[in-house]
């Protein structure tokens, strides 16, 4: 009997990936709903904050509902990391559900949690060390702390006796390393690796990698959200590209013409 029900388990898990893989996470949820019950099964539970996670910030318009996935969905990825702390999907979807379960709550709680939900993306990389996205999270992790604006530095100082400090280079060396673990598995560490490289004034680097993020072709809302991001940053980094090239052929034709004026005075 149980190895009947864990067989109709992986039926239904391998239903639920497959649509969450093509986008249809709001088609999945009702598969998943009723096993929800199920406290101490890791896989169901952390799939449920997975599904609860991107249809609330994907698929939903109306915040108050969005706000009420985030905390059925952080309620599941806690039953997931006590049920195995050795899952890296648990640890992983832990770290993203209280990010973003924090967002709900303002940015004195996002800065009070930053530490706890960079400690569930490492125990992630811990647990599974080949698991690409973990590091793309670590990293994405570290970009937000080195871009954090000086008032709300203000109040990480406030807020904690150690605020979170990262940079763009420690950031990129996540981004990097999710690539090199399986390249090309994520529209979204193709626009953060441009964003990085912008960000460290490699501007060639930038370009490539947006491009690439730019040019996918992709129905999921992840990968849209992203391909639209990435376009509008690469179209921004050609104007800049123009723009100097104008300026200095200007300077170069000022510079000619003073010399021809110099040359016709001699």
């Amino acid at each position: 009997m149980a190895s009947a029900d864990q067989d109709q388990l992986k039926a239904i898990f391998a239903q639920v990936d497959e649509l969450f893989a093509t986008g249809k996470s709001p088609e999945a949820l009702p598969l998943l709903k009723p096993y929800s019950s199920r406290s101490d099964n890791a896989e169901v539970q952390w799939r449920l904050a997975r599904l609860q996670y991107t249809i609330g910030k994907f698929f939903t318009k109306d915040q108050g509902v969005a706000k009420q996935l985030s905390v059925e969905a952080l309620e599941a990825a806690k039953k997931a990391v006590a049920a195995d702390e050795r899952s890296c999907s648990a640890h992983k979807w832990m770290g993203i559900v209280l990010g973003w379960s924090s967002d709900f709550e303002g940015s004195k709680t996002k800065i009070e949690n930053a530490y706890t939900v960079r400690d569930h993306f490492l125990k992630a990389v811990e647990c599974n060390p080949n698991d690409p996205t973990s590091y793309h999270l670590l990293g994405v992790w570290c970009y937000n702390i080195a871009e954090m604006p000086w008032l709300q530095r203000k109040l990480a100082k406030a807020a904690l006796a150690t605020p979170p400090t990262s940079s763009y280079d420690e950031a990129l060396g996540h981004f990097v390393k999710a690539e090199q673990v399986q390249p090309g598995f994520y529209v979204s560490n193709w626009l953060y690796l441009g964003k990085t490289y912008s960000q460290l004034g490699k501007k060639t680097d930038a370009k490539e990698w947006l491009s690439k993020a730019a040019s996918v072709k992709s129905e999921d809302p992840k990968d849209v959200e992203a391909m639209r991001e990435a376009a509008a940053m690469s179209d921004e980094h050609q104007g800049r590209c123009m723009r100097s090239d104008e300026h200095q052929a200007g300077v170069a034709g000022l510079m000619d013409t003073r010399q021809r004026r110099g040359n016709q005075a001699v």
